[in-house]
């Protein structure tokens, strides 16, 4: 049946209440602390501060067309309009300061802010008070600049401590301030901390003086935010640093001050260790309002992620990028002895979100000084234990341990390692680079692939999702062809389970970020070295007389895999040759008779030249 002439369809014609779940939809969503973006392809994307603001206003613009469509539309959205605010400049500073302080109605709308602009900065500084002096025609800032007509250096921080102040109601605080470039890009000076703030952070990490810093630490009113429950700080670089900054300063002070925050239940830090200055001791008091703690790129170690595991007795998530290794000495500072497999047994009753991933070369698990060396200390043997896990992501070191060639029985035990509860299962599988010895990655990826294989054949479990995160360079290799034909038969096996499978590219890393691109020189150099190795692989196949079919191809594939434990294209050490035993009887006499493992693993060890392991 047609509509009749008067009747339309519009939003209009919706209740209040259905139309106000439609325009919460619309609310921006808040910025990340990360600036690691996971594209829809698989590849990772760098997004900085620039393209955090083009994104929240791109949503923002989308809820106030909804607001301008009509006065009803805009009663309903006016509202959320200041729900989730993004401060990228110092104009939009003065702006939002004026405007909360003229319509104090707007203060209790707000749930979130996230201050893009470097407030302490002193290109944004000056811009604020001629911002400022435009905004309010030609008033001072305060009655000392009108006395000496000078620049208070403190106006950006007073002005984003007032507004947090007027916003009761604020739910979640971003501080982000954006990246200097590695290399100037034109003649403007770069927007650095003031002499006086970056004295005053030299005072406190030096002297621990904290008169020196207050009037900066002051400027986030932490206790005084009652209803604050998300706190998260990105360290941004500055002169090619991210030590001496405000936004490091303050999240080494909120590490050390978190006890006096009871109302703050999500941390996220990125680019920052999580130690406290004034109190060099590992152990951290009881922080049970701790729910979600997320640190990315982050250069903790184990024994202070240990405390931390300790204290937040009630962690429900638990994020952690580390891009610095444990060493062996970590293990005399660990907080009561405990370990991290320990400390995160103890939180088997809550935990429900893990996320380890080691960045670089390296372990975050403290192996010791024992001699031999014990198998527990090389992977995290507590995961079984996590019986309310829902989504895990381990690197190949935490579920199979340090050595970077899987055991033969790898795969067949992923399923012994996971608990039953889990949903979502991400394994980061970098082990290899494109120079490294093609068979022992793809041996490597064969066990993987293995493990993925008898996940779905567990009736054990009930995983919804299987996720690599995997080299890239194998899909463009000479070994593209098994490469993609093992990962899209894994897909399908896992369709078939009701599971869904998906790759992407290993996780990126802020050091990489911070240092210096090649020049254009070097880059060439480095073309031209690819072009040399593909002019190579030309010609090995030309000297085959023709290049090999499909089939030929995955036989010699099939032979070059099935060899990977045995391989002459490491370059030799005299002095570690010299220390190893002759025979694997010399090996086992060598070890004594209280070794405490089996003699397959020490055959395999042995043979796979991983005897030092075990003796020094």
């Amino acid at each position: 049946m047609e509509p009749g002439p008067r009747f339309f369809w519009s939003l209009e014609r919706l209740p209040a209440e259905l139309l106000q779940p439609i325009a919460e939809g619309l609310i921006p969503q808040c910025p990340l602390t990360t600036r690691f973006a996971l594209r829809p392809s698989g590849t990772w994307e760098f997004r900085d501060a620039s393209h955090q603001w083009a994104d929240w206003l791109v949503s923002h613009h989308n809820l106030l067309s909804f607001a301008q469509t009509s006065r009803r539309m805009a009663a309903i959205a006016r509202p959320l309009l200041y729900h989730t605010l993004v401060i990228p400049t110092a104009r939009a500073l003065v702006l939002l300061f004026r405007r909360v302080n003229e319509r104090p109605e707007i203060g209790p709308w707000i749930r979130s802010i996230t201050c893009l602009a470097n407030v302490a900065g002193a290109v944004t500084v000056a811009e604020v008070h001629r911002e400022w002096e435009r905004q309010a025609g030609g008033r001072s800032w305060n009655s000392r600049q009108a006395e000496t007509n000078d620049y208070d250096p403190r106006i950006g921080l007073e002005l984003l401590k007032a507004i947090l102040l007027k916003a009761p109601n604020l739910r979640d605080f971003l501080l982000a301030c954006p990246d200097h470039d590695l290399v100037p890009r034109d003649a403007e000076p770069p927007d650095q901390l003031l002499p006086n703030f970056r004295d005053a952070v030299l005072r406190y990490r030096t002297e621990f003086s904290p008169a020196a810093s207050e009037a900066v630490l002051n400027f986030v009113p932490l206790g005084l935010m009652r209803n604050l429950t998300s706190l998260r700080i990105y360290c941004h670089r500055e002169d090619g640093d991210r030590q001496l900054t405000l936004s490091r300063l303050l999240a080494d002070h909120v590490v050390e001050t978190l006890q006096l925050l009871p109302h703050v239940k999500t941390l996220e830090l990125c680019c920052a260790s999580a130690d406290k200055l004034r109190a060099p001791d590992i152990v951290l008091p009881p922080l049970p309002h701790i729910e979600h703690l997320r640190l990315y790129g982050s250069h903790i170690h184990e024994p202070r992620l240990v405390a931390l595991c300790l204290a937040c007795v009630n962690l429900q998530s638990l994020v952690v990028h580390f891009e610095s290794s444990s060493t062996d000495e970590d293990r005399d500072l660990l907080p009561e002895g405990k370990t991290l497999n320990e400390a995160l047994a103890g939180l088997a009753g809550s935990l429900r979100m893990l996320e380890l991933v080691a960045l670089s070369e390296g372990h975050y698990l403290t192996r010791g000084r024992e001699r031999p060396r014990k198998p527990e200390n090389h992977r995290l043997t507590c995961i079984p234990e996590l019986v309310r896990l829902d989504r895990l992501t381990l690197d190949y070191r935490g579920v199979f341990g340090t050595l970077g060639i899987l055991e033969e029985d790898d795969g067949e035990r992923l399923c012994q390692l996971l608990p039953p509860s889990l949903r979502d299962f991400t394994l980061v599988c970098e082990w290899g680079t494109a120079r490294d010895w093609k068979q022992s990655y793809l041996a490597n990826l064969d066990m993987v692939l293995h493990g993925v294989e008898c996940l779905c054949a567990s009736p054990s479990h009930r995983l919804s999702s299987i996720s690599l995160a995997i080299h890239s360079w194998p899909a463009e290799s000479r070994f593209h062809r098994r490469f993609k034909r093992e990962v899209e038969a894994a897909r399908q096996r896992c369709a078939r389970a009701g599971i869904l499978f998906r790759t992407f590219d290993l996780l990126p890393s802020y050091q990489d970020e911070d240092e210096i691109d090649p020049v254009e020189e070097g880059q060439e150099e480095s073309d031209e070295a690819g072009d040399e190795d593909e002019h190579e692989v030309r010609a090995e196949e030309e000297l085959a007389g023709h290049i090999p079919p499909e089939e030929e191809l995955e036989l010699e594939e099939e032979d070059e895999a099935s060899e990977y434990y045995v391989t002459d294209e490491e370059e030799s050490d005299p002095e570690r040759e010299a220390r190893r035993p002759p025979t694997f009887n010399a090996f086992l006499q060598r070890l004594g008779d209280d070794h405490g493992h089996s003699l397959d693993e020490l055959f395999y060890a042995y043979h796979e030249d991983r005897w030092d392991e075990y003796l020094f």
